[in-house]
């Protein structure tokens, strides 16, 4: 039986989605086209539903995606992929996103029965554009901690002025952390400064455990990290916030045969029509850390 009746809630649905969701054929027709409405992103592509691939893309990425859809088939299983592709390479009618060179996650997925009497896959297309600029910022040495591998105070600093910006045009939330490990010197001076090493390591895997890749960790200076949570409301930001601060207690740290009860404190700061430059909302999740630390440690404070 073919599956291609979708209720009106169904479609309504599937044309909220931000991110492109399509159904494409064993021919490369353009079968179905939902979603992709944020327009920061993508350009509107409903405009090429019933479309061959080869109508509207440069023959050699169309025969790259062809591929793609085949073994997706024939593997009969999900094949996530990523590529790059200028904008120029699309023949749209009406171009209304991103100009340039974008990168893409590709999500395909093949359809268990014919749709519309085709062999098809479903394709769900991320732009990760974003995501590839920081990578390749972080592959500068400059913008690197060189003991933790993640990023320095002046990535964060770039990186945070940047999500600023885009609240004062989008209003996508975002929450700045900053986390202090608890008497880090008597570390240092009891076990060695080797030993303090270990810990900020050992702080930054559980840190990268907790939050996402689209999150921002860097090390601020000394045992201060820094983290930027864009999107997520502050219930749960301190959800996250209280499963970090519980892992890092529970976790056990040895160096050379020696453990160490290690605790952390956080103080969290939210972004406001009000801060107009990085240095209120820092220094807002500062406040926090100081009075974390004044009433008892091993805690998270939040300040409006």
């Amino acid at each position: 039986m073919e599956s291609e009746n979708l209720s009106e809630l169904s479609l309504s649905l599937f044309n909220t989605i931000p991110d492109p969701f399509l159904v494409i054929s064993e021919d490369g027709i353009y079968l179905e086209v939902f979603g992709g409405t944020e327009r920061t992103l993508y350009d509107d592509a409903h405009t090429l539903k019933g479309r061959n691939l080869f109508d509207f893309l440069e023959p050699e990425f169309a025969r790259f995606f062809m591929d793609k859809i085949t073994e997706t088939l024939k593997g009969n299983t999900l094949n996530c992929f990523e590529y790059e592709l200028q904008t120029e390479q699309v023949d749209l009618p009406d171009k209304n996103g991103p100009g340039g060179l974008q990168w893409f996650e590709a999500r395909m997925y093949p359809l268990p029965s014919p749709y519309k009497g085709y062999r098809a896959v479903t394709a769900m297309l991320i732009n990760i554009s974003e995501r590839k600029i920081l990578h390749q910022r972080l592959n500068d040495l400059s913008y690197l901690d060189p003991l933790t591998a993640i990023a320095n105070r002046r990535f964060f600093l770039e990186r945070i002025t940047e999500e600023l910006q885009r609240y004062l045009i989008n209003r996508v939330s975002v929450h700045v952390l900053l986390c202090d490990i608890d008497h880090f010197k008597n570390i240092n001076d009891n076990h060695g400064h080797l030993a303090g090493d270990y810990v900020l390591k050992e702080f930054t895997s559980i840190a990268k455990s907790v939050f996402s890749v689209s999150h921002t960790i860097a090390r601020f200076g000394g045992d201060e990290f820094v983290i930027s949570v864009v999107g997520l409301t502050t219930e749960q930001v301190m959800q996250r916030c209280e499963q970090l601060r519980q892992s890092v207690q529970d976790h056990p740290f040895v160096y050379e045969n020696q453990t160490m009860n290690i605790q952390v404190c956080i103080g969290v700061s939210e972004v406001s029509s009000y801060d107009t430059d990085i240095s209120k909302l820092i220094g807002r999740a500062d406040k926090a850390l100081y009075l974390a630390k004044e009433t008892g440690r091993n805690k998270v404070i939040f300040l409006k």
